[in-house]
């Protein structure tokens, strides 16, 4: 077993010394890779970008799911075509009462974060003054966490709605105190994100929409001391529930937090799937 997949291990058995109950405990990594689409919509080839850095079987797992997906056929001016994009796969590392570790594909986005993408959504600059405030109550208890947000954006790129799709906290605790500090985390990071703005698409088949739903992480760190972005490959938390975007009516619920390190994802753009691949279960 490679040495990221021994750390990861090792990292979740200290924290689950520490805590009251195992079942809770999980560690995840997103992993990036590339996949080449056939013009009928199945996956050609699948190619993850430096295995090793995830662990060898980890690497394998994935690109063995990975060819056996199939998706809506990539369009080019109504003809369908071979395409290329990244992938960003969410693995999911739990162990179980037999003291195995179990691992899962929990979501999967596809895509690139491209500032200069006029078919998806981008933040503006002005985005990057307006930095969610690390909440004194959970610098004081030394807490942190992950916030997936959902944000619904308007014609003029403003932010009509937005949800906390779901926190993950670094730290362990009897059941209301985290469901108190996920509260904490959740509220600061929607403050900030009601006040941002983004440029629409202008081209494209998201272009005509009415409005676009967008996800974006948001990190409590305090090496840093303050909000930071992913800083490791294999992060160990407790995840908190999953709550769905309600202005969407079928929710992309593998896609809330498997997305590329510092970028941000719009629903529809990238390839389509033709079946979900992950799940918040």
């Amino acid at each position: 077993m490679k040495k990221a997949m021994l750390a990861t291990l090792l990292a979740m058995t200290a924290m689950a010394a520490r805590a009251s109950t195992l079942k809770d405990i999980e560690s995840s990594a997103v992993v990036n890779g590339t996949i080449v689409l056939a013009k009928d919509g199945t996956v050609e080839a699948a190619v993850i970008d430096n295995p090793g850095k995830y662990g060898q079987p980890i690497a394998d797992m994935v690109r063995k799911a990975a060819l056996q997906w199939r998706f809506h056929p990539v369009l080019r001016d109504h003809q369908p075509v071979v395409a290329k994009a990244s992938m960003h796969v969410r693995v999911v590392l739990k162990k179980m009462p037999d003291g195995n570790y179990n691992a899962r594909i929990k979501g999967v986005t596809f895509g690139d974060y491209d500032p200069n993408d006029t078919g998806t959504m981008r933040g503006t600059a002005d985005n990057k003054k307006i930095i969610p405030r690390y909440p004194r109550a959970a610098i004081r208890a030394r807490v942190q966490g992950e916030v997936y947000l959902a944000l619904r954006v308007d014609r003029s790129g403003h932010v009509t709605d937005a949800v906390a799709q779901q926190v993950n906290l670094d730290n362990i605790g009897a059941d209301n105190l985290l469901k108190e500090y996920r509260k904490i985390l959740a509220d600061a990071a929607l403050k900030a994100a009601r006040h941002w703005t983004y440029t629409i698409p202008t081209t494209g088949k998201l272009a005509k929409l009415d409005s676009w739903t967008v996800h974006v992480p948001v990190i409590f760190n305090l090496r840093g001391g303050g909000v930071t972005e992913f800083n490791k490959v294999w992060r160990t938390y407790v995840p908190g529930p999953y709550t769905p975007a309600p202005w969407v009516d079928k929710p992309d619920v593998g896609a809330a937090d498997a997305i590329a390190e510092g970028g941000l994802q719009t629903d529809g753009a990238g390839p389509t799937l033709l079946h979900a691949s992950g799940n918040h279960g």
